[in-house]
């Protein structure tokens, strides 16, 4: 850990020397630091991560997210002349009373600020636990739209760094809407994977839904179910809700929905039941009709991680085997901006993990960094890690404007300026965090399709962009 550590500060400075000025506040690489004592209090921030279970494939990044944040931090003195310590505890993606557990864990331990957890239903079961201890809980990744009335506008201590899934809603509404052929970055529609006529999506007027039982798909499902049908000539073919637990088949619910043959399929679910769905889906005796016609997946945020093209391998030793993720197309907020805030984000966290140069970081590594960072510049500003209601207060401080613009590549910068009592806006890699009343960010959103890298690998590859703007026309 400590050569991790010594590892960070140098790409942390080599990086401030590197910034340019672009309206950010930079690093002269010279920045005084404050000494810590020799043997001071940590400051602890509790983080549930489903690190087992359902999201154990997307937890694991965000992890590394977290562990940039502290080292970064440490580095440049910590936080009220203290060294942080994030108390990272697996809850093993439960949506269950041990999640619960965890909260009152974290409450116990009087810790300053909470990360996490990674599921809507998860937060539901916590949130009130901390609230009522007057603990700020930051998620990076739970979008449901019930979160936004789960605590009272204006006075909340419940807060999430990725937009609501009534923007995400809105998203698989806009590419059903285009289709992947109207997609401005995607081009000419590519061929089925599994050859075959080419498939020359129009429109998809006919859509069906999939979602999981649960507080992350039904609300989605109900949202576009909503508003889908509104324009003219659009319908709902089937709307159907599936256990949020892998089952052994979907046979008869695929059966069932291809049959009455849509011209695309909003699936709403988690990677591992996803996988087999599709499969399911695939063997239907509509299936060859259906694709032949132009048919399209949509997938979710659920479905993007490294587990789907895992699980949908046939076999999962090789993953240049069919698979039944291939081709399918889906949406996600768009946590890699590529905007200056999320590319000095992506060096710190490739420095430490080997992370290709080509590659961006992980989907919603951005949003739980920026978690983590927030809930520390907040305790910073307020002074005092044990008064709950001035760090809720300084983190709707920093997080909006006015104040000098910092970000990832400026955090030690950031901490001398709240120490000199000046105000600051932090610029969050992930995107835009002006919080508004119910504790919400708005963002974009990308367009995903998964297809074969040069080794014949499925990889996901972001074929279109939509705009905040573009979303909310949907959903007027």
């Amino acid at each position: 850990m400590k050569a991790r550590a010594r590892s960070l500060a140098i790409s942390f400075f080599l990086l401030s020397l590197a910034a340019g000025t672009g309206g950010f506040v930079t690093s002269s690489g010279c920045a005084e630091k404050a000494p810590l004592p020799s043997s001071p209090e940590p400051v602890v921030i509790g983080v549930s991560l489903g690190l087992t279970g359902n999201f154990r494939d997307f937890a694991a990044p965000l992890r590394s997210a977290v562990v940039v944040a502290e080292q970064q931090i440490n580095a440049q003195g910590g936080v009220l002349g203290r060294p942080v310590r994030f108390d990272v505890v697996d809850d093993r993606s439960s949506e269950e009373a041990d999640v619960e557990e965890i909260a009152r864990r974290f409450v116990e331990q009087k810790v300053a600020a909470v990360i996490g957890p990674l599921g809507s239903a998860q937060v539901l079961r916590t949130h009130a636990i901390l609230r009522d201890a007057g603990i700020l809980q930051i998620v990076p990744a739970a979008t449901s739209t019930e979160l936004g009335t789960a605590q009272p506008e204006n006075d909340r201590y419940l807060f999430r760094t990725t937009p609501a899934d009534d923007f995400q809603g809105a998203a698989v509404m806009l590419l059903a809407e285009r289709s992947p052929r109207g997609l401005t970055d995607a081009g000419p529609a590519p061929a089925p994977v599994d050859g075959g006529p080419p498939a020359v999506p129009t429109t998809c007027n006919k859509l069906a839904i999939v979602n999981i039982d649960n507080s992350y798909g039904n609300p989605m499902g109900d949202l576009i179910e909503q508003f889908w049908p509104r324009r003219a000539g659009r319908q709902i073919v089937l709307r159907t809700r599936i256990p949020k637990d892998l089952q052994p088949d979907y046979k008869a619910v695929a059966g069932e929905v291809a049959a009455l043959e849509p011209e695309c399929l909003a699936l709403i679910s988690y990677d591992d039941t996803a996988a087999q769905f599709l499969r399911d889906f695939r063997a239907t005796p509509q299936w060859t009709s259906l694709e032949s016609g132009g048919f399209f997946f949509i997938g979710t945020d659920g479905i993007y991680t490294d587990g789907l093209l895992k699980n949908g391998a046939e076999n999962q030793a090789d993953l240049t085997s069919k698979n039944s993720a291939d081709g399918v197309y889906g949406t996600n907020p768009d946590t890699q901006t590529g905007l200056r805030p999320y590319n000095d984000f992506r060096t710190l966290y490739a420095s430490n993990f080997r992370l290709a140069s080509s590659d961006d970081a992980p989907s919603f590594a951005a949003n739980t960094y920026d978690a983590a960072i927030l809930a520390l510049l907040a305790i910073q500003r307020a002074g005092n890690a044990a008064d709950r209601v001035a760090i809720r207060d300084s983190l709707l401080e920093i997080a909006r404007p006015p104040g000098k613009v910092f970000g990832p590549g400026s955090i030690g910068e950031a901490l001398l300026s709240i120490r000199a009592g000046e105000d600051i806006n932090y610029a969050g890699a992930s995107g835009d965090l002006d919080f508004d009343g119910f504790g919400n960010v708005t963002g974009g959103f990308i367009v995903w399709r998964i297809e074969r890298d040069a080794a014949n690998k499925p990889v996901y590859k972001t074929v279109g962009r939509f705009t905040a703007e573009q979303l909310s026309e949907q959903i007027k």
